[in-house]
C-alpha cells in the first residue's frame, strides 16, 4: 500500500512538473484566496466594486431588477465588465448568505439570543452608568427567562459575591428576587487575560460566547425556570456593589407554547441585513484573485512566447505574483485586476499571431482589449498602441511596405470590435436609456471631471517617486527590472514597443488627473494594469541571473529585491488600507499645521483639500506620514496585541511610537488603537463567529485546503526553478521550509485572536 501511494505521488509530481502554467495558477490563486480581506463588513473597498456588486446582485437575485433600472445610467461611468464577472459570484453567494448564522446572536440550546446594548450598571458614577435597569419585558406568561451578561472591573470580587439582583413582578403583584453572582451566573469579561487571571478572586462559569472582535472577552448566561409559568409584567436588575460594573448583553423569554421572545435593548450589534450583505459581499474579491492568478499565467506565457526558457518565465511570473501590487489588488474589489488580466491576454494573443500569422489570434486580441475597455473605459488609451504594436511586430525581416501590407488585415480584425460592435452598442444604449444622461453627463462629463487640470510634473513625480504613492516604493522589484529595458529592446526589437508604450501612456495620462493616485488605496492604483508589462521587460535580467550568473551576489540581489517587494505587499494585504488613512484624517491631520503640508505636499493641497475623502497631501508627499511606514508601525502594534496580549504596556508603547514622532513631529492620535486589526477573511470570521463552532470548522477546512494547494504547487514549482546540484537546491528547501513556517504562523494567529 505504501509503495503504491508513493508511486502515485511521484506520478502526480511528474504530471504537475510538466504543467508549470497550471501550477502557477494554483499557487497564485491559493495565495490570493488566503489573503482576501473581509470587504469592510459587507461594504466593500471601492466605488466601482460596489456598483458592480449591486448591479450583479440586481441582475442575478432581484426579480424586479430595481437597482438595474434605477442606476443603469452609471454604466456611463463604470463599465459592464466587472458586473458581468461578479454575476456568478453573486448567484453562488446568495444561498450561503441565507444559511449563514447571525453574528449578533448567541446560540443557547433552543434559541439564539439576540445581543443588544442595555444601559451599564455600576457601583460608582460614570457616563451612562446607572444603579438599576428596567428590562421592559413584554407582559406575558413565561416558563423560562435567560440572561446573557458579563461583569467588568470585578476581579477583586470573591466567588459567589452578589453583584446584581434580578427582580421579577407578575400580574398578581407577586415579586421574586434572584441573585446574580460572580462565578455563578456571570463573571469578569476579561477572565482569560493573563493579567486578570493572576489576581481574579472568583471562578469562571462556562462562557457561552465571545465578544465580536475580541476572543478574550466572554459572555455568560444564566436561566431561571418557572414552574408553574409566571404571568410576568416587569423585570428589573439592581446593582448591589459599591464598585465594579455589570452589563446585560441579551435577554430572552420562552412562552408556554415554546416560542422564544427576545428582550428589548438599545440598538443591535449587527442587523440581519448587515449579516446577509456581509456573506454576500465576502466572496466578491475572489473575482480579482481569479483574474490576477490568470494574469500570472499570462506573464509566464508572454515570457515564453518571447523565446525565454521555462525558468526565467517562472521567475518573471512569480515576481509579478508576489512582488508587485498585483497581490494586494487581488484581494480587493477594484476593476484594475480584471483590466490587467484582459490587457495581458491581448498582448499574449498579439504575440501568438505574430509567431503563427493566424489572424484569428489578432481578432481574439481585439476582443480581449474590447472587454478591458468595457470594464474600464480609460483602457481605450491602450488600444492605438496595441494596434500599432501589432503592425510593428510584422516589421521583422520585412520592408516597411511589406509590413504594412501584411499587418493591414490583422489590424482591422483587431479593431473590428471597436469599429462594429461599439457603434451598435452605443446606439442601442442610446435607445434603451437616456442618451444625454448616459453619454453627455456620465461618459463625457466623467472624462471632463478631474482631468487635465493638474500640473504635469506634480502628478508624474507623485506616481513615480512620491513617498506616499510612488510606484517604485510600492514595487521595489522595478528598481531591478527597469534598468533591463535597453537589454529587452535590443533583444526583441519592435516587439518591445507595446511593453514600453502602454506603461508610458498610462503614466502620462494619469499624471494630469486631479486624483492621480487613485483615491484612498494601496499605492498608485491606476498603474496596476501597467505593472506586468514593466516586469516582463525584466526578463533578460531574470534569465541571466537564474541561468548564467555564477556569482552568489547576483542571486542574493535578486532574491533580496523579491523579498523586499513581497514584504511591501504583505503590509498591504495584512491591513485594510483605510485603517491608517482614517486614523490620520480623524486624529492626526487636525493637530498638524496646515494638515501637515508644511512638511511636504503644499503644491498639491489646492486639489487634495477639495476631495470628499479628505485632505491627504501630507500622506502623499511626505515620508513622515507615508502609509508604508504607518503600516509597519501598526503591524508592530498588532504583533504585540496578538503575541503578548497581557502586556498592555508593550502595546501602549508601540502605539505611542508613531512614525512621525521619530522625526520630531508631535501629533499624538487620541485613539491609535482604532488602527489595529488584521484584514483577512478567515480571521474576521473567527473573530465574529466564535459562538458557532461549525463556522470555525469550515474556516479551518478552507484555510487548510488552500494552504495544502499553495504548498504543493510551490514544492513542484521550486523544483523547476532550482534543478541544479545540492548547493543550489538548498535554496529550494529553504524556500519550502519558509513557506511552511509562514503558513503555520498564519494558522497560529487565528488561535491568538
Amino acid at each position: 500500500m505504501g509503495q503504491r501511494l508513493m508511486t502515485r505521488l511521484r506520478r502526480a509530481v511528474r504530471w504537475g512538473h510538466e504543467r508549470p502554467a497550471l501550477l502557477l495558477f494554483v499557487f497564485a490563486f491559493a495565495l490570493y484566496a488566503l489573503s482576501i480581506g473581509a470587504s469592510r463588513n459587507g461594504v466593500g473597498y471601492s466605488a466601482d466594486g460596489t456598483f458592480a456588486f449591486e448591479m450583479a446582485k440586481s441582475v442575478m437575485i432581484d426579480r424586479g431588477h430595481a437597482y438595474l433600472r434605477d442606476q443603469n445610467h452609471n454604466f456611463g461611468r463604470w463599465g459592464m465588465g466587472l458586473p458581468t464577472a461578479l454575476a456568478p459570484i453573486a448567484a453562488l453567494a446568495e444561498p450561503v448568505a441565507a444559511a449563514a448564522p447571525q453574528r449578533d446572536r448567541i446560540p443557547l440550546g433552543e434559541h439564539d439570543v439576540l445581543l443588544v446594548n442595555f444601559q451599564p450598571l455600576g457601583g460608582s458614577p460614570g457616563p451612562k452608568v446607572a444603579s438599576s435597569l428596567n428590562l421592559d419585558v413584554a407582559p406575558g406568561v413565561y416558563d423560562t427567562l435567560t440572561l446573557v451578561s458579563h461583569s467588568g472591573l470585578s476581579a477583586g470580587f470573591a466567588q459567589g459575591t452578589e453583584i446584581a439582583r434580578l427582580r421579577l413582578t407578575d400580574a398578581s403583584g407577586s415579586v421574586t428576587e434572584h441573585p446574580i453572582r460572580v462565578g455563578v451566573e456571570t463573571a469578569e469579561w476579561a477572565y482569560d487575560r493573563g493579567d486578570v487571571r493572576a489576581v481574579i478572586q472568583h471562578n469562571r462559569p462556562p462562557p457561552v460566547g465571545r465578544h465580536i472582535g475580541n476572543a478574550r472577552a466572554n459572555y455568560y448566561a444564566a436561566s431561571w425556570t418557572f414552574d408553574p409559568p409566571r404571568n410576568l409584567t416587569a423585570a428589573q436588575i439592581t446593582y448591589q456593589q459599591s464598585e465594579g460594573n455589570f452589563y446585560v448583553d441579551g435577554l430572552a423569554l420562552r412562552t408556554t407554547e415554546g416560542d422564544w421572545i427576545d428582550g428589548p435593548g438599545v440598538g443591535r450589534v449587527w442587523s440581519e441585513r448587515q449579516n446577509h450583505e456581509f456573506f454576500r459581499r465576502l466572496w466578491v474579491p475572489t473575482a480579482s484573485a481569479f483574474a490576477t492568478a490568470l494574469g500570472v499565467v499570462l506573464v509566464f506565457r508572454i515570457v515564453r512566447r518571447l523565446r525565454y526558457s521555462v525558468r526565467p518565465a517562472l521567475a518573471a511570473a512569480l515576481v509579478y505574483a508576489v512582488g508587485s501590487m498585483a497581490w494586494p489588488y487581488a484581494t480587493f474589489d477594484f476593476s484594475e485586476p480584471l483590466v490587467a488580466a484582459l490587457l495581458l491576454a491581448s498582448v499574449w494573443l498579439i504575440l501568438v499571431h505574430l509567431d503563427t500569422n493566424l489572424r484569428r489570434y489578432a481578432a481574439l486580441a481585439g476582443l480581449a482589449i474590447f472587454a478591458a475597455v468595457l470594464t474600464k473605459y480609460v483602457t481605450f488609451v491602450a488600444v492605438p498602441f496595441l494596434a500599432l504594436g501589432l503592425a510593428l511586430g510584422a516589421k521583422s525581416g520585412r520592408t516597411w511596405g511589406q509590413a504594412v501590407r501584411v499587418s493591414l488585415r490583422p489590424v482591422l480584425l483587431f479593431l473590428s470590435p471597436f469599429l462594429i460592435v461599439l457603434p451598435l452598442a452605443l446606439a442601442g444604449a442610446a435607445v434603451l436609456f437616456d442618451f444625454r444622461l448616459l453619454y453627455e453627463r456620465e461618459l463625457l462629463g466623467g472624462l471632463q471631471r478631474g482631468w487635465l487640470e493638474l500640473p504635469f510634473g506634480l502628478g508624474l513625480g507623485g506616481l513615480i517617486t512620491s513617498w506616499g504613492k510612488g510606484v517604485l516604493w510600492y514595487n521595489p522589484i522595478l528598481l531591478l527590472a527597469l534598468p533591463a529595458l535597453p537589454w529587452f529592446v535590443r533583444r526583441h526589437g519592435w516587439r518591445s514597443f507595446v511593453f514600453i508604450a502602454v506603461p508610458v501612456v498610462y503614466t502620462l495620462l494619469y499624471s494630469r488627473k486631479q486624483v492621480w493616485y487613485g483615491g484612498n488605496t494601496w499605492g498608485p492604483r491606476y498603474l496596476v494594469p501597467a505593472l506586468p508589462l514593466l516586469i516582463v521587460m525584466g526578463a533578460p535580467l531574470f534569465a541571466w541571473v537564474v541561468e548564467r550568473a555564477r556569482s552568489r551576489l547576483a542571486h542574493a540581489a535578486l532574491a533580496g529585491a523579491v523579498l523586499l517587494s513581497a514584504g511591501v505587499q504583505v503590509m498591504g494585504v495584512a491591513k485594510d488600507f483605510g485603517s491608517y488613512l482614517d486614523l490620520f484624517q480623524q486624529q492626526v491631520a487636525g493637530a498638524l499645521p496646515l494638515k501637515g503640508v508644511v512638511y511636504g505636499g503644499a503644491d498639491y493641497q489646492p486639489w487634495s483639500s477639495i476631495q470628499p475623502e479628505g485632505d491627504f497631501a501630507a500622506v502623499l508627499y511626505t515620508y513622515q506620514f507615508s502609509p508604508l511606514l504607518a503600516h509597519a508601525w501598526l503591524l508592530r502594534a498588532d504583533a504585540f496585541n496578538l503575541l503578548a496580549p497581557d502586556r498592555t504596556d508593550f502595546l501602549e508603547d508601540a502605539l505611542s511610537r508613531t512614525p512621525w514622532s521619530r522625526f520630531g513631529i508631535e501629533a499624538v492620535p487620541s485613539r491609535p488603537e482604532n488602527g489595529l486589526g488584521l484584514d483577512f477573511w478567515s480571521m474576521t470570521l473567527v473573530e465574529g463567529f466564535l459562538a458557532y463552532p461549525w463556522v470555525i470548522a469550515w474556516v479551518i477546512v478552507l484555510v487548510l485546503t488552500l494552504q495544502f494547494a499553495l504548498l504543493a504547487a510551490w514544492v513542484i514549482l521550486s523544483g523547476r526553478l532550482w534543478p541544479g546540484p545540492a548547493r543550489v537546491r538548498s535554496a529550494r528547501f529553504l524556500s519550502i521550509a519558509a513557506l511552511a513556517v509562514a503558513m503555520i504562523g498564519f494558522d497560529t494567529l487565528h488561535f491568538m485572536l
